[in-house]
């Protein structure tokens, strides 16, 4: 795990920063764009920014591997994932030549009960953007401008849309921390690409206050998932976009990793 420091942060996007998410989202489409997805109501759930004053806590570096997953399964402590292959692998969760993948194709609950098990929890959305931007609030882990060779999203060796000019070698999910130069400001690895990532709040939208701490809503219909993934372009790969997923969703693109408090 990596320690996160206790500090404060601005969670969410600005006005700003919506049009500018929308307009790297009509670039990843090409000339053309996509007037469907990349509109300002697309993004406006990041909206408004806000202060959050964020206890100290750790955080998991990776992903949650196959290998690790596997472990917890076989003592009885959780659940296999719902699919055991992956996109473009019919055996994926069973291979120990995927052991340090991240685990996928779990429900929000399947990880929260994973993190339980070993004593923590799925980090809240607030922990894991604090974790992804920092107090300087960048866009994305390392920075504020996109660099392809810092994590896997979808390029060259990608289906459907994806970008072209670089190849990451991944068309699906790969090992977890191999883009050691996409580390956060706290070390934290894949925090953009690879998988999406599900965290521990109701989804909903942000306030205008200054929150200590925040949990998100206490009820809702869908969890939040963060990150991006292997599957997902650049305009995605924020920070600060937000996923809304159905209480029961799974996919081959979403995985998790935990929090703790304290390490015991």
């Amino acid at each position: 795990m990596v320690y996160v420091p206790a500090g404060e942060f601005q969670m969410g996007s600005s006005k700003d920063m919506v049009f500018a998410a929308k307009d790297l989202c009509k670039e990843s489409y090409g000339e053309e764009g996509n007037p469907a997805v990349c509109t300002y109501q697309s993004f406006a759930d990041e909206y408004p920014d806000h202060t959050v004053s964020q206890s100290e806590f750790w955080l998991d570096q990776t992903e949650v591997t196959n290998g690790q997953y596997r472990i917890c399964v076989e003592a009885g402590g959780c659940d296999p994932p719902l699919e055991l292959g992956s996109f473009s692998r019919d055996i994926y969760f069973e291979s120990a030549e995927f052991n340090q993948y991240p685990v996928i194709n779990l429900t929000e609950i399947m990880a929260a009960k994973y993190c339980s098990w070993i004593g923590g929890h799925l980090p809240t959305e607030a922990e894991w953007a604090y974790a992804a931007r920092g107090p300087e609030g960048y866009i994305f882990p390392w920075g504020n401008e996109f660099d392809p060779t810092r994590l896997n999203y979808c390029d060259a060796s990608c289906p459907g849309v994806s970008d072209p000019d670089y190849d990451d070698g991944y068309p699906d999910t790969s090992p977890v921390g191999s883009f050691p130069e996409g580390a956060s400001w706290v070390g934290a690895l894949d925090l953009a690409g690879n998988v999406r990532e599900w965290v521990s709040d109701y989804y909903g939208y942000f306030s205008m206050e200054p929150a200590v701490d925040p949990q998100g809503p206490d009820e809702g219909d869908a969890k939040v998932s963060r990150g991006g993934s292997w599957y997902d372009t650049f305009y995605n790969l924020r920070g600060n976009n937000r996923g809304s997923n159905a209480l029961d969703y799974w996919r081959h693109k979403l995985g998790f990793r935990c929090a703790m408090e304290s390490i015991r």
